[in-house]
């Protein structure tokens, strides 16, 4: 898909984003897309580490070059990673409006910060004779 730019937007700065390079962003952070192609078959979505969805709005706005942003519900967990991908609605493929077919678009990212600490394992409980 032809990408005509990718930022992470936070507190009024915007950071670029690339294919294949993590980019440090803001826990905080939303993100645009914008590619240089309408495309009413796609979508951006949020993955976490486990590969798992993250909860976001996602504006889209189809033209001749299709703008998406993509605003988490929570802030990111810090010192994680997370994949920022646009892919098809009905397929992996991205579909233009013209019928090309396209692979996913993949921008990873790196939060800054420090990742909260772990909570201890829990203890088994005994059980009581009887």
């Amino acid at each position: 898909m032809p990408l005509a730019s990718a930022q992470a937007l936070h507190s009024g700065t915007a950071t670029p984003l690339a294919p294949g390079v993590a980019v440090a962003v803001e826990p905080g952070a939303s993100f645009e897309l914008r590619i240089a192609a309408p495309a009413r078959d796609a979508r951006l979505v949020l993955l976490d580490a486990q590969d798992l969805q993250v909860p976001a709005t996602v504006e889209a706005e189809l033209g001749a070059e299709s703008r998406y942003v993509l605003t988490p519900l929570e802030p990111l967990r810090p010192g994680s990673a997370y994949l920022l991908r646009l892919e098809g609605l009905g397929s992996r493929l991205v579909r233009a409006d013209d019928g090309r077919a396209f692979e996913p678009l993949v921008l990873p990212l790196q939060i800054l910060g420090t990742p909260p600490p772990k909570a201890p394992p829990k203890k088994a409980r005994k059980k009581r004779a009887g």
